[in-house]
């Protein structure tokens, strides 16, 4: 393992980078949630997501998962006000404050850990239903309108669609029918991980039907279970589809601990029918090949090109879909730092340095969540990140 490490190291190194510095959108230093409960408390936001509206304006969304009852939400926008402020920007609760008390009402949102804004104005929310592990609600999916700021759908996962207490959602992304196509914006279908629980879970909006998958590829890899961690046990951690263009499209997955990339025909994982019969089978799912080395968070842009954080690296690479191969040789780095680049979600960066200030006082002036923007465009060019 040492070895191909190495090997990809030295590929990284040997390729060219146009040096591109990474514009900061927000940063802070004290999350604070503005309620005297929450003083003292960790919170540790999971995923980000940006809504562009007219003129450049934008609003930021950010899913905060409860680890305690202290938190006071768990689904923030960045206080309008605020918006143009990189440094300790307020967070206000989304879309109310009504919607996150208490924590145990299941007829609000319990503990928001997954976002998705598709391009009919929607906001799609994944709420784990759990604080702590503790699983006190069903898990749902949720979908604003962020026009008007109100509630669209509902959907309470059915209790064989996930696991108690165990399941965690590690990824979401929303497939539209193409454009023209009536009732477009009022259906979709969500596609989202269940890495600890081994499947995947596909909501169809215009039916208001759900189901589950699992296959063996979204277990971890049992030859690289070392240790305990938790990173080790998780599974299926990614999902990313082809463009909607293309007229034989396929989703892609990937295990948390695993080098291979795997693809699965979406006209199979869209047929209900099937995975719920007694005869359903995984023949359809195909490993692509092997990176050498593990991959994290990644996602398929609209012209095929798949992007993928490297852990280990502070890397972000990218893979054509129209590349035959998939291997260490056929990955382009696009970005090169390993203090910036932790965990990408569509185009954008989070990076955490999960700091306890009740325990070390010191490290309070250190920045502990940052917000970074890089414009798909550049991405696409290939660039390395200045400090």
């Amino acid at each position: 393992m040492l070895v191909i490490l190495l090997a990809l190291f030295c590929a990284v190194q040997s390729q060219p980078l146009v040096l591109k510095e990474l514009h900061t959108l927000h940063q802070w230093t004290n999350l604070s949630l503005g309620d005297d409960l929450s003083k003292g408390n960790r919170f540790l936001p999971v995923d980000v997501d940006i809504e562009y509206g007219d003129e450049g304006r934008h609003r930021t969304f950010l899913t905060i998962p409860r680890l305690g009852m202290a938190t006071p939400f768990t689904l923030a926008t960045v206080v309008a006000k605020d918006n143009e402020l990189v440094e300790n920007p307020r967070l206000e609760p989304y879309p109310n404050e009504e919607w996150h008390v208490p924590p145990n009402n299941c007829s609000g949102i319990t503990s928001a850990i997954r976002t998705y804004i598709d391009e009919c104005w929607r906001l799609w929310v994944v709420d784990s239903g759990q604080v702590n592990s503790l699983q006190l609600c069903p898990p749902q999916i949720l979908t604003f309108d962020l026009v008007k700021d109100e509630l669209v759908q509902r959907h309470p996962l059915p209790p064989d669609s996930y696991i108690p207490s165990v399941s965690i959602f590690t990824a979401l992304v929303v497939d539209l029918a193409e454009r023209g196509t009536p009732n477009r914006c009022v259906g979709g279908r969500a596609y989202i991980a269940d890495a600890w629980g081994y499947g995947l879970i596909v909501f169809d909006s215009l039916t208001g039907r759900s189901w589950r998958i699992e296959h063996e590829s979204m277990k971890p890899s049992p030859l690289l279970r070392l240790g305990r961690s938790s990173n080790s046990q998780a599974g299926i951690f990614t999902v990313s589809l082809s463009p909607s263009e293309v007229e034989d499209r396929f989703l892609y997955f990937h295990t948390l601990n695993a080098f291979n990339e795997m693809r699965v025909p979406l006209s199979l994982i869209n047929n209900e029918t099937f995975w719920k019969s007694a005869n359903a089978s995984g023949d359809s799912f195909h490993s692509l090949g092997t990176r050498g080395i593990q991959c994290e968070s990644e996602v398929m842009d609209q012209s095929g090109n798949l992007y993928c954080s490297l852990i280990s690296l502070g890397a972000l690479v990218k893979w054509e879909e129209s590349v035959s191969n998939y291997t260490a040789d056929d990955l382009r780095v696009v970005a090169y730092n390993p203090h910036k680049i932790k965990f990408i979600y569509s185009v954008w960066t989070v990076l955490y340095r999960t700091l306890t200030f009740n325990d070390c006082p010191e490290a309070a002036k250190e920045l502990q969540d940052e917000i970074h923007e890089a414009r798909k465009d550049l991405i696409a060019k290939g660039f390395r990140f200045r400090d």
